[in-house]
């Protein structure tokens, strides 16, 4: 398209011999040859690579959730071996599955199921992830596991939009987490289609709010999806997540996860939780007193309320908390005897389990002071517990660049409004003060076109929807094994789309411009396609391939974005000032291309020189780079300038702290609360 619209210039407008313009244009068609050349080949080693991805998979998947279920269980590795009873279903029940079953065989139990289709329900905190944990781990490190098996990912089915299908999302899922490890959308997509992801899916109970009616739950559309998810021998397999309530709530509607095994997770025994509590304390004689309880009164408050393993590690953290000074104890278990009730229990641990897993920090205990940690974590739990309307934003998930709303709904864009027409206010006032002011038609054009970009881009800075962020890791410029997994032709694509429109902006530069002359049309087109196609194209091919880096950290993507498009922005100011740098009929800095397309540049190079012409550029780079080049990151720092006072300025060094400590846990690009009841108890307590 790029040639055929250069010919067509050259032809109608006599911006250069007919015959020039094609011997100019003739050495981009090896380009585009090897271009389709590399990306064909590349198609065909990734079809040839699937076991090889499989492989990849399941190591990265085992190395991820053997850290995921170590941070679960706490210090010491100290393990419930939690009981369950499978829950007959009126019909469509998975054949194989036996009436009980313990965590420690929860693999032969799975793998005895036809289909294998399993859905785990438990109380709040009984151990659903953490046996869906082992069941994952288990899978992977079984004796009898072959390649051809399917490798167990877990994923948050909080994120899923209900309105795509499954399987795209899943396979979005699949590229998002592992992508670091050269598993590309496509690579993602065929995995999913030959059915070698077996999808964990936790967390059912927290697509919808308890107000949400009955016909818009997005838990019922899922399971519907569920139940129509087939491989070719049937029903295909799927592990599942969800609280008791939940699920028989929506079990009463008819709605249930059908060819399934369901089963019903036990509360702890009064032996498994007096075993469970003398092993995480360095002094079980001030558990004595406790543990006799459970055996006098198993049916008791206090025992009813340490009933489940979530609730086991919140007594023995908040107890085994001592002075930093002089390492006494702060509270003796005794205490728990007095509390007449499970909900003053509940309230009580999770009051002290807050500022001891800040104690315990392992790296910087000190860093927040607890009030404060209680404070912004309860703002945020705020935030989540009121969704906009119609929104199907995660109750659970805190992506950094979502949390805009949180500031109220029109506050952070109007920020974002009024930041860029000062960027606009301030680069027009620059420019003015050195331009002529006329009525020419290159200089109407190029005012005209400067005015609709300012317009579309206010616009952009005042809508609700933000890009999700590029990422990119600085390693892949330089390292070899990174380099060998991007597809040849993602450069030589760029490069060569840049050098041809490049090309075509130059071209019709020296029409706007006046330049009629053929040699001096055809000069501003190869200089320009030259100079600025390489920086853009270049630009260009690098950004779809740093945007395959990995979310390893929730911080990365929008410091990523941030950093990716002023980074774009500031190298296409200074490439503009240098393609202003050529000799004659532009002397100045090129502004108008960056900006607001060809027609603005010979009035600028006629009336500035180069010093100002760099100020100007780098000026016109900044704005761009905001505006154009990132949307997470610059909205995410709006977002920071508005919220002061109610989160802290290095709001992910705060995340990142309290995930270390045990408050939170991450969850793909997303922190999420350690538990959904330390989340709702701080929504409901927002002081300390």
């Amino acid at each position: 398209m790029t040639v055929v619209l250069a010919l067509w210039l050259s032809k109608h407008f006599q911006v250069a011999r007919l015959g020039a313009t094609l011997i100019a244009l003739a050495p981009t068609l090896p380009g585009a040859y090897l271009t389709w050349a590399a990306y064909r080949d590349d198609r065909r080693e990734a079809a040839a690579d699937t076991d090889a991805k499989v492989k990849t998979l399941a190591a990265v998947v085992a190395a991820a959730e053997t850290r995921q279920r170590a941070q679960l269980i706490g210090p010491g590795a100290h393990l419930i071996d939690v009981t369950f009873h499978q829950r007959t279903e009126p019909a469509n029940n998975a054949t194989g599955a036996a009436a009980h079953g313990r965590l420690t065989n929860i693999v032969s139990y799975y793998q005895n199921l036809r289909p294998a289709r399993l859905a785990i329900t438990g109380e709040p905190g009984a151990g659903k992830t953490l046996l869906a944990l082992d069941l994952i781990l288990g899978l992977l490190t079984h004796p009898g596991r072959t390649d051809t098996d399917p490798v167990p990912v877990r994923f948050s089915l909080a994120d899923w939009n209900t309105d795509h299908p499954l399987q795209e999302w899943l396979a979005h899922q699949v590229h998002q987490q592992f992508r670091a490890q050269g598993i590309t959308l496509a690579d993602a997509t065929t995995l999913v289609d030959g059915y070698h992801v077996l999808p964990v899916l936790d967390g059912l109970d927290e697509m919808d709010t308890d107000a949400t009616p009955a016909g818009r739950r997005r838990a019922a559309r899922a399971l519907e999806k569920l139940n129509a998810y087939q491989d070719p021998t049937g029903s295909a397999p799927i592990i599942l997540t969800c609280r008791t309530t939940q699920y028989e709530d929506l079990a009463g509607l008819d709605l249930r996860m059908r060819e399934a095994a369901r089963i019903q997770l036990d509360d702890v025994s009064p032996g498994q939780a007096a075993a469970y509590l003398t092993a995480r304390s360095t002094s079980p004689a001030r558990w004595r007193s406790v543990i006799d309880t459970f055996t006098t009164a198993p049916g008791g408050t206090l025992a009813r309320s340490l009933a489940t393993p979530w609730r086991l590690n919140l007594a023995a953290t908040a107890y085994e908390e001592r002075h930093p000074d002089t390492l006494a104890y702060l509270r003796e278990p005794d205490h728990l005897l007095t509390l007449a009730s499970p909900s003053a229990v509940r309230d009580h641990l999770l009051a002290r389990y807050l500022p001891a897993a800040a104690h315990q920090h392992p790296n910087r205990p000190n860093r927040y002071r607890p009030n404060q940690t209680h404070h912004w974590l309860a703002a945020l739990a705020a935030h989540l517990a009121t969704p906009a309307p119609a929104s199907t934003a995660s109750s659970t998930d805190i992506v950094l660049h979502e949390l805009w709303p949180m500031a109220g709904p029109h506050r952070v864009r109007t920020a974002d409004t009024l930041l860029v027409v000062l960027l606009a206010f301030a680069v027009s006032t620059l420019l003015l003060s050195q331009v002529p002011i006329g009525f020419s038609a290159h200089q109407l054009l190029g005012a005209s076109a400067f005015v609709l970009i300012a317009l579309g881009t206010i616009r952009q800075a005042s809508g609700p929807l933000v890009p999700e962020p590029q990422t990119f890791e600085l390693q892949r410029l330089y390292s070899p094994t990174h380099r060998r997994r991007q597809p040849a032709g993602t450069i030589a694509f760029g490069l060569a789309l840049g050098l041809a429109c490049g090309l075509t902006c130059g071209i019709a530069g020296g029409i706007a411009g006046g330049l009629a002359g053929g040699r001096g049309g055809l000069a501003f087109g190869l200089g320009f396609g030259l100079v600025g196609g390489l920086a853009f194209g270049l630009a260009a091919g690098l950004t779809e391939r740093l945007e395959d880096a990995p979310p390893t950290d929730p911080r990365h993507p929008v410091r990523d974005d941030f950093t990716l498009g002023l980074a774009l922005g500031l190298v296409g100011g200074l490439v503009g000032w240098l393609v202003g740098g050529l000799p004659g009929w532009l002397p100045g800095w090129l502004a108008g291309w960056l900006a607001v397309g060809p027609a603005v540049g010979p009035a600028v190079g006629s009336a500035v020189g180069p010093g100002f012409g760099l100020g100007l550029g780098l000026s016109f780079g900044l704005a761009l780079g905001l505006y154009r080049f990132t949307g997470a990151g610059r909205r995410y720092l709006v977002f920071l300038l508005c919220i002061r006072g109610r989160l802290p300025w290095h709001l992910g060094t705060f995340l990142n702290w309290a995930y270390e400590a045990g408050l939170l846990r991450i969850s793909g690009v997303a922190y999420q609360f350690r538990h959904r009841e330390l989340q709702d108890w701080l929504t409901a307590h927002p002081t300390p």
